[in-house]
């Protein structure tokens, strides 16, 4: 007829097919579907009631499993003790090519009853150490998966150093100070050189150019600056011999409210020792004294409250990244309890083990004590999160790959260091954070060096390749610094 007319319409296939319809008929189709669409747009999904007469969301019952609502999906407990402890044994031992590594604790054990020898006992429990500490990392995610936003980030900032803090324990429970001081400063240089190099070098042979927050970068910054003045303080005193003697210096009383010595030549037991015994030269870290370093452990853990409260309180959008994970946990609150106890406990326990070996194993193996516990431990200690700050940085993720480089060495600097003084003060012996003029500079100048490289936000191979070096000619260094008793305060 006059009025017909032809054309096209793409159908639901995907392909075009002719239809001849008449011009009025194609005009008013066409407004209808545009107005089913804008209906379908606007809407809200659905919802309809369950068995149990609860109401589910069609999009919550589509994405859970056949026979199952999004509800019971997100309970592990849903279908009874045995299918979840076979389900979390699964995600906890099954789930990851490291924990082939596993069979290195009972051999850690065999080696110290058959004394295959230090070495052998300590490589044993350093290679066991990787799986464990890797798995407590998934177990405080999973948890934290059942709290809210806040309270899991809070709990995951506090103890995602976790194989750090034990290692130290133990080290300053035997009285290995230096160990301490050297392990921690060879984390944080791990991670800003090593794995924020290998990163940046990774990432940047598959893209030209990479970009990540510039803010975020900039304040982690200031705080690694932070903690570099907290070091050098204690170390510029011991160094120069500038430091007040608290024996000869009496008049420091108005300050630190101590008491004038008794006619026996006795003082009170003031808050400033380990022991309250003045005459104790131990307890003072050549002339630097003692409560110096133990007060400014105080303002930097105070620092690192005042930070937490930064990322999860005021400025949570610098710190969130692009991943939004809504997959549901896999342990359950009290599973993930009680998975954390008992792996705690393992991790503790080659924690010993790497402590009583070291020194032996030093003069076993003929490395340096400093490079043992200053390089060889951080790396194999924080293998499993430099490889996924390296798969982060390969697909331009470049946020969360920083914030495990750089987020790491923050953390270590402002609370897992200070937090071993103040252990070290609980446990009577004279931790202090006199770093020594070596490792004071090392750090200075890493942290300058990664601090520039960061400030404009971008970066690519070069830049990694540069930090990369760095670290190799540090790691050099270390091999050749020697001390007198370099495991002992």
């Amino acid at each position: 007829s006059r009025n017909e007319t032809a054309g096209f319409i793409r159908k639901g296939s995907g392909r075009l097919g002719p239809l001849y319809v008449s011009q009025g008929e194609f005009v008013q189709g066409v407004l209808q579907a545009r107005q089913a669409e804008v209906v379908a747009a606007t809407s809200c999904p659905l919802v309809k009631e369950d068995a149990s007469g609860s109401d589910v969301d069609d999009s919550e019952a589509a994405e859970a499993p056949e026979g199952k609502t999004a509800r019971q999906r997100d309970d592990p407990y849903a279908d009874g003790f045995g299918p979840y402890l076979q389900a979390s044994l699964r995600e906890l031992w099954c789930g990851r090519i490291t924990n082939v590594l596993l069979i290195c604790t009972p051999l850690v054990i065999m080696s110290e009853r058959l004394n295959w020898g230090k070495g052998a006992t300590f490589c044993l429990a350093i290679l066991a150490l990787l799986p464990w500490g890797e798995r407590i990392s998934w177990v405080t995610e999973d948890w934290a998966k059942y709290t809210n936003e806040t309270a899991g980030g809070l709990f995951l900032a506090s103890v995602g150093n976790l194989t750090e803090i034990v290692f130290c324990i133990n080290c300053l429970r035997r009285g290995l100070l230096r160990v301490v001081q050297v392990s921690m400063l060879g984390s944080v240089l791990s991670n800003l050189l090593l794995v924020l190099g290998c990163a940046f070098l990774v990432g940047g042979s598959r893209w030209e150019e990479q970009s990540f927050n510039k803010v975020a970068a900039v304040t982690n910054s200031g705080l690694l600056l932070l903690a570099v003045l907290a070091l050098s303080l204690p170390s510029i005193l011991d160094a120069t011999h500038t430091g007040t003697d608290p024996v000869a210096n009496i008049t420091s009383k108005v300050v630190l409210n101590l008491t004038l010595p008794s006619a026996d030549g006795s003082h009170s037991a003031p808050w400033t020792t380990a022991e309250g015994n003045f005459e104790d030269p131990a307890l003072y870290a050549g002339d630097a004294p003692l409560w110096l370093s133990r007060f400014i452990a105080a303002i930097l853990v105070i620092m690192y409250g005042l930070l937490i409260y930064f990322q999860f309180g005021t400025h949570t959008h610098l710190f969130e990244d692009d991943e939004d994970d809504d997959e549901p946990g896999t342990l359950g609150l009290l599973g993930g309890a009680f998975w954390m106890v008992f792996i705690t406990y393992f991790i503790w326990l080659l924690s010993e083990y790497v402590v009583c070996a070291l020194e032996d194993a030093a003069v076993e193996m003929g490395v340096p004590v400093l490079f043992l516990s200053g390089i060889i431990v951080p790396i194999v200690g924080n293998a499993v999160e430099h490889a996924s700050a390296v798969c982060f940085a390969m697909h331009n993720k470049m946020e969360i790959s920083l914030g495990v480089a750089v987020g790491s060495a923050v953390q270590i600097s402002i609370f897992v260091i200070p937090l071993n003084v103040l252990m070290g003060w609980w446990l009577d012996k004279p931790m202090t954070l006199n770093f020594h003029i070596f490792e004071t500079v090392v750090l200075l100048l890493t942290c300058m060096a990664v601090s520039f490289l960061v400030s404009d936000g971008k970066s690519h191979w070069l830049k990694g390749a540069m930090l990369v070096g760095a670290y190799i000619m540090i790691a050099a260094a270390f091999w050749a610094h020697a001390e007198p008793d370099p495991t002992r305060g």
